[in-house]
């Protein structure tokens, strides 16, 4: 007897966190369009993908030493990693 009512909340609350998945990514798509068109446009996401990238470039050296790996500067340059 309880069947549909338990049935129907369940399906309600499926559709709210589908909602809310659809929100998050359309917030996302649209920070990651407009930093795309506007460079100076940065999030906390745009920052942390840099700083990470960033530093795995800059400690990529010192890290993995028996691989011998050399980066060009221009490969740092474009990480915004200032070797100074």
């Amino acid at each position: 007897m309880l069947f549909v009512p338990v049935t129907d909340l369940w399906m309600c609350a499926l559709g709210v966190v589908g909602l809310a998945l659809n929100l998050c990514a359309y917030d996302f798509i649209s920070q990651e369009i407009r930093a795309a068109e506007d460079p100076e446009f940065e999030t906390f996401y745009t920052k942390n993908i840099l700083l990470n990238e960033g530093i795995r470039a800059w400690m990529t050296a010192q890290d993995q030493a028996h691989e011998k790996l050399i980066f060009p500067e221009e490969r740092y340059k474009y990480m915004n990693i200032y070797l100074n």
